[in-house]
């Protein structure tokens, strides 16, 4: 079997190499590049999933590490988004795939992979359409004039969202731009669609994230990135 390269090391890429395993290639034979110097660190999307298929076959099948704190609260389930990257991570190496970290993917570095693998090389990127920032060194623009080799995935319109941990605001709201939930760690978190909240007396601010998603809010969240890991997966291998 050739080799598959995963650009990207995020929830995305993680989730891509679980179900390239579940479709029985072997791990030695998946490569993850990730631009930054830790996976799980820092992190710029919600730690909030929707109940569903997908994500209870990645919790039901890894060690989750204790510091995810897995928190089901009706349909939802809440946990440290860091840690749960981790988690996957130690289950991925430990099964023999190799992680690259600190290695950003260019147009000149695929040319340089392709030529080293061969030209049955699998290529996936699940680097996502998010631009570089602090902690981000890497995105897709690096490489987004290499169209052949690569597996992609064509996201829907994006829009600013703008996340918060608090250590005092309790509401549980779940709307069409909103959603905060309270968390195992004792910690609340909140993401508001293309508002920005300041610290006051309602909201003690102690880590703040700013991203793109699609609009509704069901759409940000984290079981979203596992199914569009699983697809990119299936996709490359059809």
């Amino acid at each position: 079997m050739n080799k598959i390269i995963i650009i990207g090391g995020g929830l995305t890429g993680l989730s891509c190499a679980i179900k390239l395993i579940e479709n029985n290639i072997e791990a030695s034979n998946i490569i993850i590049f990730e631009a930054r110097q830790e996976i799980g660190s820092p992190t710029r999307s919600p730690g909030i999933a929707l109940d569903s298929k997908n994500i209870n076959l990645i919790f039901n099948k890894i060690k989750l590490q204790p510091l995810t704190f897995e928190k089901h609260h009706n349909k939802l389930i809440s946990f440290r988004r860091e840690w749960l990257e981790k988690s996957l991570l130690i289950y991925l190496t430990n099964l023999g795939c190799k992680i690259n970290l600190k290695s950003k993917i260019t147009e000149k570095k695929i040319e340089e992979i392709i030529k080293k693998y061969g030209d049955d090389l699998i290529i996936i990127n699940c680097a996502g359409n998010k631009r570089k920032s602090s902690g981000f060194p890497g995105d897709f623009t690096d490489f987004i004039n290499t169209k052949n080799k690569l597996t992609n995935y064509q996201y829907p319109k994006l829009v600013k969202w703008y996340g918060y941990l608090l250590t005092n605001y309790k509401d549980f709201k779940m709307e069409t731009n909103q959603i905060s939930i309270n968390k195992k760690d004792g910690l609340n978190e909140t993401w508001i669609y293309n508002k920005e909240i300041k610290t006051n007396s309602n909201f003690k601010i102690i880590e703040t994230m700013k991203s793109i998603f699609p609009k509704d809010v069901e759409n940000i969240l984290a079981n979203n990135t596992i199914d569009r890991g699983f697809s990119l997966a299936n996709k490359a291998i059809e």
